[in-house]
């Protein structure tokens, strides 16, 4: 079709951007897009469906026209087989993913993951029996990571559709924690958009059937209602919500879930120190943040950085502009390493904060750091 229009490749790859602007999706860069040109052009592997659509529309034609469906090209293409070294190497490369999403930030990780969701679609109805339902468990994760991946690079519309995407997988496996993990993880989508009584909602029918739902995912969704209370200023809601999943975590074989591992104390404590600041109280928050800090494992630059940015943003609340200056410079370094939309909107709320203190020469250097790093 590019050959037939007489276009180069370079005005496809500018076309595809600009569509994908204008649909609100977030795909590949520049560089990594006119390589992947090439890739379909040649035969290697396929457009996921959100490239699929893109192509439709910057060419005028349907999927039939352009080959992607078995109609329209002259071949069947074969499904590949699918045996248990394939559910393998499907849970190998997620740990990977998870490993590189600490180290370095959703952006890098996105296409990939949104591409291998969609190939774990395409050889779901090879699979039979047991090796089945394995994959399906596999598609409900790769959606929901991609979700969350969406959701860390500051596309909410695009993190919800695939945990929705993921909730249709949840609902086949008919798995309760599988359930209420994808609830929770709308609920906390729904926080990012500023929709608080729905988030509760979410938390609330993901505790519909609680006795069936592992205890370190109900402490996940205790700490997102109490994270929607807090940034509706009930402060009381919010304490008992917290209380609650910590309680969760004392329970016995609360450790055996590997859905949630990172559902620690810890974790909650970090939940709870988010939600003193969001109730500006600072003085609860910054011995929290400080202790996360000093105990974060390595290789935890993405969340390194937003406890950082969180630290700062709560001494600055507490009046403390010098401190806030320091950890602040150094949560914009740590932020510029492993980028993501949620430590990147507090950056702007820490520039906020001190903006009475703006005509300050530490205030204005770090201002001007946040400045450029949230306008790159």
């Amino acid at each position: 079709m590019r050959l037939d229009l007489g276009w180069k490749q370079s005005k496809v790859v500018a076309a595809l951007l600009a569509a994908a602007r204008r649909e609100g999706v977030t795909i590949a860069g520049q560089a990594s897009l006119k390589t992947m040109l090439s890739r379909w052009e040649n035969g290697t592997g396929k457009p996921d469906v959100v490239y699929r659509q893109l192509f439709c529309t910057v060419y005028e034609r349907d999927e039939d026209e352009l080959g992607f469906t078995e109609a329209g090209r002259g071949n069947p293409r074969v499904a590949p087989s699918v045996d248990r070294e394939t559910i393998d190497y499907f849970r190998s490369v997620f740990d990977q993913h998870v490993r590189a999403d600490n180290l370095m930030g959703p952006h890098h990780l996105v296409d990939v993951v949104r591409a291998q969701a969609a190939l774990i679609d395409d050889i779901l109805p090879g699979a039979k029996n047991d090796v089945r339902n394995d994959l399906l468990l596999w598609a409900c994760r790769y959606n929901e990571f991609a979700g969350w991946l969406y959701q860390d690079a500051g596309d909410p519309k695009s993190a919800m559709h695939y945990s929705d995407r993921a909730m249709d997988y949840a609902m086949a496996i008919g798995d309760p924690t599988e359930t209420a993990y994808l609830l929770m993880r709308k609920s906390n989508i729904a926080n990012d958009l500023g929709g608080f009584d729905r988030a509760v909602g979410l938390g609330s029918a993901a505790l519909r059937e609680a006795r069936h739902v592992s205890p370190r995912v109900r402490a996940l969704v205790l700490a997102q209602q109490a994270r929607a209370y807090s940034l509706r200023g009930l402060g009381d809601d919010a304490r008992r919500a917290i209380d609650a999943a910590t309680h969760e975590l004392e329970r016995p074989g609360a450790d055996a879930d590997d859905l949630a591992s990172y559902c620690t104390p810890a974790y909650i404590e970090m939940q709870a120190a988010s939600c003193w600041a969001d109730l500006d109280a600072p003085d609860r928050a910054i011995p929290v943040f400080r202790r996360a800090l000093a105990t974060m494992p390595t290789g935890m630059r993405r969340d390194q950085g937003l406890c950082e940015t969180r630290l700062a943003l709560a001494h600055a609340v507490a009046g403390d502009k010098a401190t806030a200056c320091r950890v602040g410079h150094h949560a914009v370094r740590t932020v510029r390493t492993a980028t993501s939309a949620r430590a990147l909107s507090e950056l702007r709320r820490l520039r906020d904060r001190l903006a009475p203190w703006r005509r300050d020469e530490e205030v204005s250097e770090l201002s001007l750091a946040i400045k450029q790093l949230t306008t790159a």
